[in-house]
């Protein structure tokens, strides 16, 4: 019998040498900057922050409406002051905190509950909006257009108001992912100025012809929504070609909405505050629709040549 100390080893198996082999290969020519799938922990880590942030911003959106008398509940300047300076200041803070602390980690995968709840949740959202404008309209006698008074959408206009706020995630997703390219001009300005236009309008003039431009808004935000949800899980969407047109369909509503109801307005009743709101919105929609139409050209050029590149080459 031998002793302990003599004994042999037994020699590795061939299965156990062939993994050793294949996990020194695969970490020998894995490429430079390759990036780690995201834990279950981490993902869930992420859903947790974003529905926090999301309660928070309900709990002070859904305010108890029979209590809300608007514009008199507005809150000051200094809120939409606050949070368009913070939306500015920490677009390129998140940048350089996803360039130095996520450069390894496979964002996508690790955004994509996040992102897949956000999502949906406005298309409900702005679905519920779309719901309770169209029931004021139908329903409660709500004046289709010319109508300085009626209080029945205020509270509505009020939550999309405050969904501009929520809607810097689009950014925010956009900046984490990498995606800087998305983050253009276009994007950020309609971000930024939006938020003010729709604070002005809630000052100035809550009630009666207000809420068309939200219900439009509304519509296009539930289409638009409902694309990325789409995109995010690999289904195919068959409006996705038409949501610029859409958007450029809504700019045009909205401007020739704006100009016919102040002309319906009575003489005695109209004031200063209503053409500085519909004024605010003119303006809102008419810089959009020129820089939504600049985008739309570019992209559409950009298609046809290279369809035309791809038919030259196949040609030859």
């Amino acid at each position: 019998m031998c002793k302990p100390s003599e004994r042999l080893t037994s020699p590795p198996s061939p299965t156990s040498v062939v993994e050793v082999e294949t996990q020194l290969l695969q970490k020998k020519f894995a490429p430079i900057g390759a990036q780690r799938a995201p834990s279950a922990l981490a993902k869930f880590s992420c859903v947790g922050i974003l529905v926090s942030i999301m309660a928070v911003w309900g709990k002070f959106t859904f305010v108890p409406e029979d209590e809300q008398t608007f514009p008199d509940c507005m809150h000051s300047y200094k809120v939409p002051l606050a949070l368009t300076a913070f939306y500015l200041i920490s677009l390129p803070l998140l940048k350089k905190f996803t360039d130095t602390m996520l450069k390894e980690v496979d964002v996508k995968a690790l955004l994509l509950p996040s992102m897949v709840i956000y999502n949906v949740s406005q298309v409900i959202l702005n679905g519920w909006m779309v719901y309770r404008f169209i029931h004021a309209l139908t329903m409660k006698g709500h004046p289709f257009i010319g109508d300085l008074h009626s209080t029945i959408s205020s509270f509505v206009v009020w939550v999309h108001y405050c969904d501009k706020y929520l809607e810097f995630f689009d950014t925010y997703f956009m900046v984490l992912r990498g995606r800087m390219d998305q983050v253009s001009f276009l994007h950020v300005y309609h971000h930024f100025t939006i938020a003010w236009a729709w604070w002005i309008g809630l000052i100035m003039f809550p009630q009666g012809d207000a809420y068309f431009g939200a219900l439009l808004n509304s519509i296009i935000h539930v289409f638009m929504y409902a694309y990325y949800s789409l995109s995010l899980l690999k289904i195919a969407c068959p409006w996705k070609k038409y949501l610029t047109q859409l958007q450029l369909a809504q700019f045009t509503s909205v401007i020739l909405y704006s100009i016919f109801s102040m002309r319906m307005w009575s003489v005695e009743e109209r004031a200063a505050k209503h053409f500085i709101a519909i004024g605010t919105q003119l303006f809102e929609m008419s810089t959009l629709f020129v820089l939504f139409y600049y985008f739309y050209q570019k992209s559409y050029s950009k298609k046809k040549a290279d369809k035309l590149t791809s038919k030259a080459s196949k040609e030859q």
